[in-house]
This record gives C-alpha cells, structure tokens and sequence, in this order.
C-alpha cells in the first residue's frame, strides 16, 4: 500500500503543479494582451486623435469633438480588455482538476484504510492485555500461574 500511497501522492503534486504551471501560462498570456491593449491605446490615440480632432474640429465645437474622441477611445480600450479576459484553457484545466480530485479521493480512502487498521490494532492490544489480564489476575505476578505451563512446553519440546 507504501507504493500505491506514493503513486497517488505524486500524481496529486504532479496535477498540482499541471494546474499552477496552466495557470501561470493563462496569466502570462493576459498580462501580455493588456500590455499591448495599453501600448496600442496610448501610440493610436494619440497619432489618431490628433487626425480625428483636426477633422471633428471643422463639423463641431471644440467641446464635442473631444467628447467624441473619448468615447471611441474608451471603446477601443474596453475591446482589449475584453478580449484579455477571454483566455482560458477550460477544458485542460478541468480535466487536470479531475485527475487532482481522483487522486485527493484516492489518498483520502487509503488515509481512511489505516485509520480502521490501527483501530482494529488497538482494539487486538486492548483485547489481549484484557485477556492477560483476566487470566493472570490483573498482576505482573499471575506469571507464576502460567510458568508451570511453559517449562512443560519446553519440556515437551526438548523430548521430540
């Protein structure tokens, strides 16, 4: 059972680490499409909303042409964000997680296996000090009640 209990205990630690690893590698990719969300925002916006100014500036106010110049440039912006919160490895992660939960349901039975083992263990100890106990007199010295029994074992078995 040593070696099936570590089995289970390494794939465990395995699907662990499967899982920190995807999970690093999804927050990597995030970090890194938000970072370019920023990058395009801030070099786009400002080479575009120069252009777009100019240009809004000759059909309207001052004030509405930055007006819409924000809202275009808070959609542009909401659009990356978006789509760096749409990465994800679903279905890996969740057939990982499985393999970690069968292995935690695993190790939990075994776990359970020899809590009732050394239950049964104890319950024999109790048993047999019980029954020595009972046939000795509860005293160390009931042994003088069973030596006569044992040097006629021995003797009987030093005869054949």
């Amino acid at each position: 059972m040593s070696g099936d209990f570590d089995d289970k205990l390494k794939l465990l630690i395995k699907s662990e680490k499967a899982l920190l690893g995807m999970e690093i590698r999804r927050k990597g990719r995030q970090t890194m499409w938000i970072a370019l969300a920023i990058a395009a925002v801030l070099v786009g916006l400002v080479t575009l909303n120069v252009t777009v100014y100019f240009y809004l500036n000759e059909t309207y106010t001052p004030f509405q042409s930055a007006a819409i110049l924000t809202a275009g440039n808070l959609s542009v912006a909401l659009l990356f964000f978006f789509i760096a919160s749409r990465q994800g490895n679903a279905a890996e992660t969740q057939a990982i997680e499985e393999i970690r939960d069968f292995a935690l349901q695993q190790l939990s039975s075994d776990m359970d296996e020899v809590k009732e083992g050394v239950a049964e263990f104890k319950a024999s100890v109790v048993k047999v000090k019980k029954s020595v106990d009972s046939f000795t007199g509860g005293t160390a010295f009931g042994m003088n009640k069973v030596m006569p029994i044992i040097t006629m074992l021995i003797e009987l078995n030093k005869k054949k």
